[in-house]
Order: structure tokens, then sequence, then C-alpha cells
């Protein structure tokens, strides 16, 4: 019996996080921009204002692509018997197309290293940020690790069915 799907949501916490630096940057580019304007510094207002209208741009792009997800609850990560689907990325592994799993700790987040048996477009090794998939990244590769053991006996014994 093949192990049941796991599904992982998006992080809510990692979307208020980046919602709030890219705030907090947009106010200090919004207060230098204002202050060159009050100095009659035309050409650094607009400079500044350039990169206000960049951050507004990527606010809505995080909130869009990562805080609404978060809040409707949906699945960034999902583990089923077939392999992984990483949601964020659009990416999809089969378990038997992957040889090793392994976790490369990062400063704010880590990452899974998923190695491939062969060369892929994404070359041998592809890398799955856990920064917006909610919980412990120690706990999320315990689990992908766990599952991919689960699943690699599940195709033996469909392999060795397959030779009686």
């Amino acid at each position: 019996m093949p192990p049941e799907v796991i599904q992982i949501p998006y992080s809510k916490k990692s979307g208020y996080a980046g919602l709030a630096v890219l705030l907090i940057l947009m106010l200090f580019l919004l207060k230098t921009a204002v202050t060159n304007y009050l100095v009659h510094d035309i050409l650094g207002a607009g400079i500044f204002g350039i990169f206000v209208l960049f951050i507004l741009f990527l606010m809505g792009l995080l909130i869009t692509t990562r805080l609404i997800p978060a809040l409707k609850g949906e699945v960034a990560l999902e583990l089923d018997e077939n392999g992984v689907k990483d949601y964020i990325r659009n990416l999809i592994l089969d378990w038997k197309d992957i040889e090793d799993i392994g976790l490369r700790p990062g400063r704010s987040t880590a990452m899974l290293v998923f190695e491939l048996k062969f060369d892929s477009d994404f070359g041998k090794q592809v890398f799955v940020s856990l920064r917006w998939v909610d919980g412990k990244d120690q706990d999320i590769f315990k689990t992908v690790l766990n599952y991919f053991d689960a699943a690699e006996g599940i195709e033996r014994v469909d392999e060795d069915e397959d030779e009686e």
C-alpha cells in the first residue's frame, strides 16, 4: 500500500517577513526621495522614486505569489507515490529519477538537494528552497527522506512483481 499523500503548505511567517523587509526598504527609499525633493534635488528624488516603484512592484509580486497562497492554505510542497511536487517553482521530480536527497543549510533557510540519476535541464542536482515552505527545515527534510525511502520500497515491490 502506497504511503498517503503529504501536502506541506506555504509559510505565512515567511510571507509576512518578506513583506515587512520590502516595506521597510520602501519606506527608507521614500524618505530619501522626499528629502531629496525638499532640497530641490529633483534628479535624486526621481532616481529614488523609481526605486520605490520597483519595490512596490516586488511587494505586489510577493503578495500575489507567496502571501495570498499562504493565507489560502495552498500547498507548496507535495509528496505522493510518484514523486515530489514543488508548486512554488512548478517542479515535479519522480522518485524513480532520484538517487539521493540531502539538506543544504543556509543563513536564512535550507534547501533540499535532489541528486538525480541523470543530467536534467536543471543539472544532476536539483535544489528546492524551503524558505516559503511551512515548517522546520530539518523536519521537512526528514519527512521527504522517509517518504523517499518508503516510495523506493514500493517501486522495488512493483519491480519484483513484474519479474515474477
